[in-house]
């Protein structure tokens, strides 16, 4: 199956609301390898590699959300094949 790969750069409430976390822990549920980390700027970029299915599925969940996090904007592209063995947060 092919091998999808998105680099998405979330704006929002997206920092000190447990969102890395969230994300990390979906990602992993779903087989998706890349990581996620904060930015100086508030903002949070998450590098995401799978099938398209996951990383649809992963797009839908960070979409809605933990609970307490909310995005208001985001940016995303495209990217080459990465070669992360799993998921991570990134600091």
């Amino acid at each position: 199956m092919l091998e999808v790969w998105k680099k998405w750069n979330v704006r929002g409430v997206v920092q000190g609301v447990g969102f890395r976390h969230f994300v990390k822990n979906v990602a992993r549920a779903i087989g998706v390898r890349g990581y996620v980390k904060n930015e100086d700027d508030g903002s949070v970029t998450i590098v995401a590699g799978g099938n398209d299915e996951q990383i649809k599925e992963l797009f839908r969940r960070i979409m809605e959300g933990n609970g307490w996090s909310y995005i208001s904007d985001y940016d995303e592209i495209d990217l080459p094949k990465q070669e992360y063995k799993d998921f991570h947060v990134e600091f």
